[in-house]
């Protein structure tokens, strides 16, 4: 027991290092403390993008910007410098080391006040300078060189030279669960070089056109390399980083409050940081932290609970800033478990899946019904593939001939099957409840309901037949091939969940990595939705809504910028930049 506990903690640490899952207790509409979410900020853009001031269409755009009501605003005039923003979190993180600890969404918002990342992504979905002074290709080769902005100084004094960005991405590929998700995009040896103090240089194993966006989330927050080695020896100091970011930390209590200042020495000016601190409070009831910063007790809060969002968008002096283009809700099968390992069983339990009934009792209205892992508003979406569903007429004769060849899998005529979710959480035990009703007449269903870290566990391990799940999300669809490709589903811990692997999807992956030529890009993506619609593997089901609800008097939270003063895009997954956040006294 012991044992697998360490594991599960240690799985965790994957999330932060790929920046994506979503856990399934929430699928996509929030769950009640029990929901890690994704860091997505970290994706690449277009040299193309469709221009974000025009209203978008179906299949328009790259990335579509989110608009806060407040932000029209833009009377510098009127900043006020001063005050502590409260915010509150669904949930606790493990801890604040980038390269050692869970980066969802609770450890994702704190470590964006205290690390900067080297790259961001602007309002188009593109990957420009931060921490990084820029980054270029070799030519002839597959690696890159990323240029560090010399004189940037850590919390403790010391200056971030080339020597601590090799030093976090070693810890990432030493890391056994971490190294899942890094070690595919690079060969065996000669990984990364120190060129000089501030030139590191990243040798990939194939052809890519973004890998600048890969930096742009937690694999591009660096610690310090004396930081790192001190953590590894004393787990304790995951808990005290040492960042360069906007904000350094004071003091932590994991369950109570993480509190922050205003770093004096930050490197774009303490003068661009307007707030004196920042307190984050974790509150496990999304609702009941909508409640209060209704009531003015708290200031802002990143959520996709339902009954959270219904709330902050009634109250009175309460904005909320939506988005549905970051994470999407799925149910998944393991294709290499019976009995899903039969297409005809996926076959079945996707024609049974109400999603209609689905998004209107779990979403009430708040998140869109989903046909794969991109919004109709996004290029990338293919309109012609259509998520199934809804049709139980087509489902029982697929039952009769698969319990006729396979009885052992089978009880009076139905297939068994085990729904397996994380808790307790209301909201998970809804969604298990309503997707068991609609299965009924063709499957006996048991519903198991683990906490979160030993659901993960089962997950990644391949203990599961069928979950729900939220994913996918990335402004740029490259990120995503660490969830499909074939090298990510073998061995005995998997992150291609679902373990289907097909080396021609695999072709077409990295043939989108290798161009930068969007028109194309877009013809391989809707090819890649085609197969991962035929291969019944995952049930879509909506498009998460990602709603970060404030106080009217918190403002700039949508009119941050770049150093070369490119607009950044705004709430990625429920994610923001707090240095250039402050407080309204009107």
């Amino acid at each position: 027991m012991t044992t697998a506990l360490s594991t599960s903690q240690r799985l965790f640490a994957l999330l932060l290092a790929v920046a994506l899952l979503a856990a399934a207790c929430s699928s996509d509409d929030g769950g009640d403390g029990n929901t890690t979410s994704p860091d997505t900020s970290g994706e690449t853009g277009t040299d193309d993008p469709a221009d974000s001031s025009e209203e978008v269409g179906e299949g328009e755009s790259v990335a579509p910007t989110i608009a806060a009501p407040q932000e029209e605003e833009t009377d510098e005039d009127r900043i006020r410098g001063g005050g502590v923003l409260r915010v509150a979190m669904e949930a606790e993180s493990d801890g604040l080391n980038p390269v050692a600890n869970n980066f969802a969404t609770p450890g994702g918002t704190m470590g964006r006040a205290i690390f900067d990342p080297l790259f961001v992504m602007d309002a188009d979905g593109r990957p420009v300078p931060y921490l990084a002074a820029g980054a270029a290709p070799v030519e002839g080769t597959t690696s890159w060189q990323i240029f560090l902005r010399e004189g940037v100084m850590f919390h403790d004094g010391n200056e971030m030279t080339s020597d601590d960005l090799i030093a976090g991405f070693e810890a990432q590929l030493a890391d056994p669960i971490i190294s899942l998700a890094v070690a595919p995009s690079f060969p065996s040896e000669n990984r990364a070089e120190k060129i000089d103090d501030y030139t590191v240089q990243f040798n990939l194993l194939r052809n890519t056109a973004h890998f600048p966006a890969n930096l742009a989330s937690q694999l591009g927050m660096v610690p310090s390399a004396e930081y790192i080695a001190a953590a590894a020896e004393d787990e304790t100091l995951n808990q005290m980083p040492v960042g360069q970011g906007p904000f350094r930390i004071v003091s932590r209590a994991q369950d109570d409050r993480t509190v922050v200042e205003r770093f004096d020495g930050y490197w774009q000016g303490s003068d661009t940081v307007y707030l004196d601190g920042i307190e984050f409070l974790p509150i496990t009831d999304a609702a009941l932290a909508a409640e209060r910063i209704a009531a003015g007790d708290i200031d802002m809060v990143s959520t996709t609970n339902p009954d959270a969002i219904l709330t902050l968008r009634d109250a009175a002096g309460v904005n909320t800033i939506e988005n549905v283009f970051s994470s999407d809700g799925f149910i998944m099968m393991n294709t290499r478990a019976a009995p899903f390992d039969d297409i005809r069983v996926r076959q079945t339990l996707t024609f049974a899946t109400d999603r209609e009934l689905y998004a209107s009792l779990i979403s009430q209205g708040t998140s869109p019904l989903a046909d794969s892992m991109f919004h109709p508003d996004l290029i990338w979406n293919n309109p012609d593939v259509v998520q199934e569903g809804g049709t139980p007429e087509l489902a029982g004769p697929l039952v009769e001939s698969y319990c006729a060849d396979v009885p052992e899998s089978c009880t009076d005529g139905k297939i068994d099957i085990e729904l397996q979710y994380s808790g307790p959480s209301v909201v998970a035990t809804r969604i298990a409840d309503v997707l068991s009703a609609g299965w009924e007449p063709f499957f006996n269903v048991t519903e198991q309901e683990l906490l979160q870290d030993a659901h993960i566990l089962e997950v990644a391990t391949g203990q599961f037949q069928v979950v729900t799940w939220g994913q996918f999300g990335s402004i740029d669809p490259d990120n995503e091939v660490v969830w499909l490709e074939c090298a990510t589903a073998q061995g005995f811990i998997t992150i291609n969940w679902v373990r289907w692997c097909n080396p021609d999807r695999d072709e077409l992956l990295y043939a989108q990595r290798a161009t930068d030529d969007l028109d194309a890009r877009v013809e391989v993506w809707r090819e890649i939705q085609v197969e991962m619609n035929e291969s019944y593997a995952y049930i879509f089901t909506t498009h998460t809504n990602w709603t970060i609800g404030h106080r009217g008097e918190v403002r700039g939270i949508c009119r941050q910028n770049a150093p070369g003063g490119e607009p950044l895009f705004c709430n990625n997954g429920g994610l923001v930049q707090f240095n250039q956040i402050w407080l309204s006294d009107d």
